[in-house]
């Protein structure tokens, strides 16, 4: 038991700091179209959007600072979304920023019904993806172990020594 510094065996008592709530604004869905006073994306990439749906819209969260891409869905009725679908943040795989460029269009393509058919087959393919990366991060990490042990695999190998060599390291082994 700790004491405290009067020393008369009084127990030190310290209370726990509970972290404070996070506002709404945390929320990712909160920084939808929707609201006033929202960012969105330059007139030319909203363009490029609406040509491909027009319920589709981009706008910028002030928190994670990135991009994210909205869908128009009346179903949704919550007071957060208030009527908007978030379909992703831009960001890549390590969750860097990414600039509005022609990766989003792609992305949008990419998780699009009408490439995949259903969203069984759309499934599947993600599933195919992961197993292509994980494989990739296995021989990445099978290479470099290669990498590290070659140095003492070459050090341990029989060698004629220093100077010129006079043929087979082999010949004068034995005699």
């Amino acid at each position: 038991m700790l004491t405290g510094g009067r020393g008369k065996g009084e127990a030190f008592k310290q209370a726990i700091a509970k972290p404070a709530p996070l506002g709404p604004e945390s929320n990712p869905w909160f920084w939808n179209p929707g609201r006033v006073g929202i960012k969105f994306a330059p007139d030319w990439f909203q363009a490029k959007l609406r040509a491909i749906d027009p319920e589709l819209s981009a706008c910028w969260n002030p928190i994670i600072e990135r991009w994210q891409v909205f869908q128009r869905k009346d179903r949704i009725q919550n007071a957060l979304c208030q009527g908007w679908m978030l379909l992703f943040v831009v960001q890549d795989s390590s969750k860097a920023y990414l600039p509005l460029d022609e990766r989003v269009f792609a992305r949008l393509y990419n998780a699009s019904a009408r490439m995949w058919g259903n969203a069984k087959e759309y499934f599947y393919a993600i599933e195919r993806e992961m197993e292509r990366d994980a494989a990739a991060t296995k021989q990445a990490q099978t290479q470099d172990a290669i990498d590290r042990a070659m140095p003492s695999f070459d050090h341990s190998k029989i060698s004629v020594g220093y100077g010129k060599s006079n043929g087979s390291k082999f010949a004068d082994y034995h005699s």
